[in-house]
């Protein structure tokens, strides 16, 4: 009888070890929007499955270029390794109509305008406007213009 529960518990084991996977950001997704092109997972992060790029939204405050960059190479989220996003990866996201904000709203964010990682003279840099679809430049050192971050990983 003891070999029989041995074999029964080895059993159960090999099943239930069979059906884990391993525990990763990605493995769950919560949400899909626009025929599955943008998953988002439980760790916030947002894949734009038709560009390849994952995004992940910084705070939803204004903040400034330097504020922006220092976040995201501070970000750890799904291992780190995050960078500032470009302005042709930023006019991806692109779509009128879609959300409030002409994106999708798997992306939360209130602000309209989206801090890239391209540099205009000694101190300016280039903002993505989400309302017109356009690009304009902005003071690094000032948050009036509401600029928000979010970061861009190209390849996991």
């Amino acid at each position: 009888m003891r070999k029989f529960f041995t074999c029964i518990s080895i059993l159960f084991l090999i099943i239930i070890i069979g059906f884990a996977t391993p525990s990763s950001s990605f493995s769950d997704s919560k949400e899909n929007t626009q025929k599955d092109r943008f998953i988002a997972y439980d760790s916030g992060v947002v894949k734009d499955t038709k560009t390849g790029l994952e995004w992940f939204p910084g705070p939803d405050i204004n903040t400034t270029w330097y504020e922006a960059v220092q976040w995201v190479e501070n970000l750890t989220v799904a291992g780190g390794g995050w960078r500032m996003p470009t302005l042709k990866e930023l006019k991806s996201l692109y779509e009128k109509g879609s959300g409030t904000r002409n994106m999708t709203p798997l992306l939360k964010t209130t602000g309209s305008w989206v801090w890239s990682g391209k540099i205009k003279g000694s101190s300016s840099a280039w903002l993505f406007n989400f309302f017109n679809g356009k690009k304009y430049w902005g003071p690094r050192s000032s948050s009036k213009n509401g600029g928000r971050v979010f970061a861009v990983w190209s390849q996991r």
